[in-house]
């Protein structure tokens, strides 16, 4: 360790001298609002607005903001965004930090994760990113509004619109803690869910994304599995009330038809994440209601059983449950599962299960703290 900067008016002692370079690993990103990323509504549903005033380091180059709007304009391919992709967002150095040369930065848009076309790990930042997809049309205040702007009022459950959603936008200052910010949206009071019903990433873990088949118990899973996966990508199960919060402005099931949730009696199995497009929340969360269940962080004890006992229901080597019956635990579960019709809802739950059950009608969506 040594000291990084000392006062010097002669400028003779090098430590004292302001270069880009030091300005650069000073400032890092500085903003005075951690969310210098906003979305567009309807009106312009492709269209980000970067805010002024922020202080980006870009390799040993230093870049103060104006505010910007972003559109398909800034993409480094392409001509349009994909509905289920996910981008990142990159303020880029086209002098590759050179001190002499005064040229301003450039923004690109990209479905690289790493640096996007025309630029290097070196001369670019990635700030932030977003989710493209289908978005349920809200209120200044966040509720499900129909045409006539009123709650639930009228076509509120057709409501929506292709473009991006505006709680998926995240930037290195608002984001999950999570390790990779991609596939969620921000509910409110720090916590962020994943758009999609989870699926296998291929890894041992669970990834949320656009038209994969959700994991449910015919991969085997049950609750402890499913803790466990959410552990390895830094995620976890969501409560209830986390449930209520973001599955929100999601249209009940119906038993006839599957426009507004994959939910019909008549249906026999369940369908890939982001299948129905009215499915959708008022955050922006997909399947909420309907498809397959979803298990949540929380237990319950039936109150009928009486007979306490060590049970060994818990699988080998992992000790025995003291509990009134072999199934007394039980787990929740919400939202609904492809064939329970209008039983399926943004309140639904059950809790007739045990956590160890495995049951090819339940899933996972996960949940994440701020950053």
């Amino acid at each position: 360790m040594s000291k990084f900067f000392v006062y010097d008016e002669s400028m003779t002692n090098t430590k004292a001298k302001i270069t880009t370079a030091k300005l650069a690993a000073m400032s890092d990103i500085i903003a005075s609002e951690k969310k210098f990323l906003n979305a567009g509504d309807a009106s312009t549903p492709n269209a980000l607005t970067l805010d002024a005033d922020v202080l980006i380091a870009v390799g040993n180059s230093v870049f103060r903001t104006a505010e910007t709007e972003l559109t398909v304009s800034n993409l480094d391919t392409g001509t349009g965004f994909t509905v289920g992709s996910d981008y990142y967002v990159y303020c880029c150095d086209p002098s590759s930090g050179s001190d002499t040369s005064d040229v301003d930065e450039e923004y690109k848009i990209s479905l690289n994760s790493t640096y996007p076309d025309g630029y290097t790990a070196e001369n670019s930042r990635k700030i932030g990113g977003f989710h493209y997809g289908i978005v349920r049309v809200t209120d200044d205040t966040g509720k499900a509004v129909g045409t006539d702007s009123k709650e639930y009022g009228t076509a509120w459950t057709s409501n929506v619109y292709t473009g991006i959603l505006p709680a998926s936008v995240w930037t290195v200052l608002h984001r999950p803690k999570c390790e990779d910010p991609s596939g969620m949206v921000y509910v409110s009071g720090g916590l962020w869910a994943d758009i999609y019903l989870d699926s296998d990433d291929g890894n041992d873990g669970l990834a949320s994304v656009y038209n994969a088949t959700p994991i449910t118990g015919t991969e085997s899973l049950n609750w402890y599995i499913a803790v466990e996966k959410a552990r390895r990508v830094g995620k976890r199960l969501p409560s209830y009330a986390d449930f209520i919060q973001y599955a929100y402005g999601s249209p009940e099931g119906t038993d006839s038809g599957n426009t507004n949730a994959w939910s019909a009696t008549g249906n026999t199995a369940r369908q890939v994440t982001g299948y129905v497009k009215n499915a959708v929340s008022a955050v922006g969360c997909r399947d909420c209601v309907g498809n397959v269940w979803e298990w949540l962080d929380e237990l319950c004890l039936d109150p009928t059983a009486t007979a306490w006992n060590w049970q060994d229901v818990l699988g080998s080597g992992f000790g025995d449950a003291y509990i009134p019956s072999q199934t007394a635990l039980h787990a929740l579960f919400a939202g609904g599962a492809w064939d329970n019709g209008i039983h399926d809802g943004a309140r639904a739950v059950d809790a007739s299960r045990y956590p160890w059950h495995v049951n090819t009608h339940v899933g996972v969506r996960c949940v994440c703290d701020s950053r």
